[in-house]
Protein backbone atom coordinates (compact mmCIF):
# COMPACT_ATOMS: atom_id res chain seq x y z
CA UNK A 1 0.00 0.00 0.00
CA UNK A 2 1.05 3.56 -0.65
CA UNK A 3 0.64 6.24 1.75
CA UNK A 4 -2.36 8.40 0.71
CA UNK A 5 -3.36 11.78 1.47
CA UNK A 6 -7.15 11.63 0.79
CA UNK A 7 -9.83 9.50 2.40
CA UNK A 8 -13.97 9.77 1.70
CA UNK A 9 -15.87 9.45 5.18
CA UNK A 10 -19.49 10.24 3.20
CA UNK A 11 -20.41 9.85 -0.25
CA UNK A 12 -24.25 9.90 -0.18
CA UNK A 13 -26.53 10.91 -2.92
CA UNK A 14 -30.08 11.97 -2.77
CA UNK A 15 -33.04 12.50 -4.97
CA UNK A 16 -32.67 16.63 -4.41
CA UNK A 17 -29.10 16.51 -4.01
CA UNK A 18 -26.13 14.97 -2.04
CA UNK A 19 -23.64 15.41 0.91
CA UNK A 20 -20.12 14.61 1.14
CA UNK A 21 -17.16 14.43 3.60
CA UNK A 22 -13.52 13.85 3.32
CA UNK A 23 -10.40 14.07 5.49
CA UNK A 24 -7.61 15.13 3.06
CA UNK A 25 -3.67 16.63 3.96
CA UNK A 26 -3.39 19.79 2.52
CA UNK A 27 -0.11 20.95 0.93
CA UNK A 28 1.05 22.47 3.69
CA UNK A 29 0.88 19.54 5.42
CA UNK A 30 -2.75 20.28 7.35
CA UNK A 31 -5.36 18.24 8.38
CA UNK A 32 -8.48 19.41 6.47
CA UNK A 33 -11.77 18.13 6.96
CA UNK A 34 -13.87 19.09 3.81
CA UNK A 35 -17.59 18.58 3.35
CA UNK A 36 -20.59 20.07 1.37
CA UNK A 37 -24.00 19.08 1.74
CA UNK A 38 -26.48 20.24 -1.59
CA UNK A 39 -30.10 20.21 -2.52
CA UNK A 40 -33.57 21.53 -1.05
CA UNK A 41 -32.76 20.96 2.94
CA UNK A 42 -29.58 22.75 2.35
CA UNK A 43 -31.26 25.56 0.82
CA UNK A 44 -33.52 26.03 3.14
CA UNK A 45 -31.42 25.80 6.51
CA UNK A 46 -28.58 28.00 5.00
CA UNK A 47 -30.20 30.08 1.84
CA UNK A 48 -28.01 28.73 -0.96
CA UNK A 49 -28.50 25.51 -2.54
CA UNK A 50 -25.23 23.80 -2.05
CA UNK A 51 -23.17 24.74 1.89
CA UNK A 52 -19.68 24.00 1.99
CA UNK A 53 -17.02 23.89 5.00
CA UNK A 54 -14.56 22.58 6.39
CA UNK A 55 -12.27 22.61 9.20
CA UNK A 56 -8.31 22.92 9.37
CA UNK A 57 -6.00 21.34 11.68
CA UNK A 58 -2.61 22.45 11.78
CA UNK A 59 0.49 20.22 10.81
CA UNK A 60 2.12 19.83 14.29
CA UNK A 61 -0.97 18.47 15.90
CA UNK A 62 -1.65 15.62 13.30
CA UNK A 63 0.15 13.55 15.82
CA UNK A 64 -1.77 14.31 18.93
CA UNK A 65 -5.13 13.70 16.77
CA UNK A 66 -3.50 10.53 15.65
CA UNK A 67 -2.63 9.70 18.86
CA UNK A 68 -6.07 10.13 20.70
CA UNK A 69 -7.54 7.90 18.01
CA UNK A 70 -5.80 5.58 18.52
CA UNK A 71 -6.81 6.01 22.29
CA UNK A 72 -10.69 5.88 21.43
CA UNK A 73 -10.75 3.30 19.20
CA UNK A 74 -8.64 0.29 20.61
CA UNK A 75 -7.84 -0.94 23.51
CA UNK A 76 -4.93 -3.68 22.85
CA UNK A 77 -2.15 -3.84 20.42
CA UNK A 78 -3.63 -7.13 18.48
CA UNK A 79 -7.13 -4.66 17.52
CA UNK A 80 -4.33 -2.19 16.10
CA UNK A 81 -2.43 -4.63 13.97
CA UNK A 82 -5.69 -6.52 12.87
CA UNK A 83 -6.48 -2.98 11.69
CA UNK A 84 -3.40 -1.91 9.45
CA UNK A 85 -3.36 -5.56 8.39
CA UNK A 86 -7.03 -5.03 6.30
CA UNK A 87 -5.29 -1.67 5.48
CA UNK A 88 -2.68 -3.20 3.94
CA UNK A 89 -0.36 -1.02 6.10
CA UNK A 90 2.81 -2.11 6.61
CA UNK A 91 3.64 -2.95 10.80
CA UNK A 92 6.19 -4.89 12.68
CA UNK A 93 5.54 -6.80 15.92
CA UNK A 94 7.89 -7.55 18.22
CA UNK A 95 7.54 -9.52 21.55
CA UNK A 96 9.61 -10.84 24.43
Amino acid sequence: MKPIKKVIIKDEKYEDGYSELLAKISEKGDLVIDGCDAGELAEEMFGDWDYEYWLTIPEKFKETIMLNLIKDRFSSVHEIKKWLDQLGIPSEFSSY
